[in-house]
């Protein structure tokens, strides 16, 4: 029934609000008289519009829920129509229409019901419920507040839950979301894996260096109590074997993404059309551009492209509007590449929020003289360089952002060279 409802914005809960008048406005008619229909028309038309209208629901179940009380009438079995709307409006409005739906079900229905039970003089039937003694409304009252709120809650409780079944479980965006948390576990575990190979040949590398030091300061101490004129030779052999190790470590650390064996399948350029798709899921309108003879890299250039696009459509998703347009361009042109990824970010918030001219000429100027900063960006910045690359950042006042990276001397990281 809820996909029902929400492909269709009206013809569903019309359908339900005529069968609910049909079957609660001559059950109230008959048990009360035609005084009755007012509130049902009121009710029925909450049903009604509970998809498309969510506020002018809201306010047709209120008055309907007061409504007997000025025709001086009990309550009236159309009433729990509230009910339903409140499980629509829990699916479909957004979080104030959901909150200030369920605040008013169940303040206007206990209102109701204490109007009901002071006015209801003992010895009285209600709906088959006599009120023999006077401790007998207490009872009654305590019954039906707790109702009237466990009810409202469970409305609205499975009103959220089976619109996330349907809208999420097993769907095209939750394939998306699946997709989306894999690729980042993906490119977690491939970091971790990076680092714990380049901590693995660090150690052995100073263990190595180290041993050779301390033979090299052990056999010095001895050469230098029978001749001093050794130290110098002996402090320049150190000094030496320092440099040698300093110079490995850097050397490693400049080859983060050059390792030949892995033991995990690193993310890469042939991955992003899937990642692409995860986000068309979001509500992004991704645009894919290839220009020129791609190479095919190695698996730590790979990665750092991966990264790189990844990096900045999360960002995107982070910072922008659901249709947002966002272009991927990777150009390549003899031994060097490109990545130019762009969005309108800016541009689709202005044209929702419809202003747009929403941007002045410090804008401009900000945009001009201001460079974008922070962690991540600094990170990719980094991750690029081991690659002779470099970012750049930009800020188009009143359209998005752009993230361009060049790498001219790419073809060095090829598979097959060495």
């Amino acid at each position: 029934m809820f996909l029902w409802i929400r492909d269709q914005k009206w013809l569903p809960t019309v359908y339900l609000s005529l069968v609910a008048l049909a079957v609660f406005g001559l059950s109230d008619y008959f048990l009360q008289g035609e005084k009755t229909w007012l509130a049902t028309l009121l009710m029925v038309g909450s049903v009604a519009f509970s998809r498309a209208l969510p506020w002018l629901s809201i306010a047709l179940f209120s008055l309907g829920i007061l409504t007997p009380q000025f025709l001086a009438l009990d309550p009236q079995l159309s009433l729990t129509l509230a009910t339903f709307s409140l499980l629509v409006l829990a699916a479909y409005g957004n979080k104030l229409q959901r909150r200030i739906g369920y605040a008013l079900n169940v303040g206007l229905g206990i209102t109701s019901f204490i109007w009901l039970i002071t006015t209801l003089p003992v010895g009285r039937s209600f709906y088959g419920v006599e009120l023999p003694t006077a401790e007998s409304k207490y009872a009654l009252f305590a019954a039906g507040f707790v109702a009237i709120i466990a009810i409202n809650a469970n409305a609205w409780f499975f009103g959220r839950l089976f619109i996330t079944r349907v809208t999420h479980v097993g769907t095209n965006f939750d394939r998306a979301v699946l997709e989306r948390e894999l690729a980042a576990t993906q490119l977690a575990l491939a970091e971790q894996d990076r680092r714990f190979e380049i901590a693995r040949d660090v150690n052995d590398l100073l263990l190595e260096q180290v041993s050779a030091t301390l033979s090299s300061a052990e056999a010095g101490i001895y050469s230098a109590k029978s001749d001093s004129s050794v130290a110098p030779r002996i402090l320049e052999n150190i000094f030496e074997g320092m440099k040698k190790s300093h110079s490995e470590i850097r050397r490693l650390s400049d080859l983060l993404g050059l390792q030949d064996v892995k033991a995990l399948a690193l993310p890469g350029i042939r991955d992003l059309p899937k990642l692409f798709i995860s986000y068309r899921e979001f509500g992004y309108g991704v645009n894919y551009r290839l220009t020129g003879e791609p190479l095919e890299l190695d698996d730590g250039a790979e990665l750092v492209l991966y990264r790189i696009v990844f990096e900045s459509l999360e960002n995107i998703k982070q910072h922008t509007a659901e249709s947002t347009e966002v272009d991927v361009d990777f150009i390549w042109q003899g031994t060097a590449m490109q990545v130019v990824i762009k969005d309108n970010g800016e541009e689709t918030k202005n044209r929702l929020e419809k202003a747009l001219t929403g941007y002045s000429e410090q804008d401009d100027h900000r945009a001009l003289v201001e460079r974008p900063t922070g962690p991540n960006l600094t990170a990719l910045q980094e991750r690029a360089a081991l690659y002779e690359g470099a970012i750049e950042f930009a800020k188009v006042p009143g359209v998005g952002f752009t993230v361009s990276a060049a790498f001219p001397n790419i073809a060095k990281y090829r598979k097959d060279s060495n």
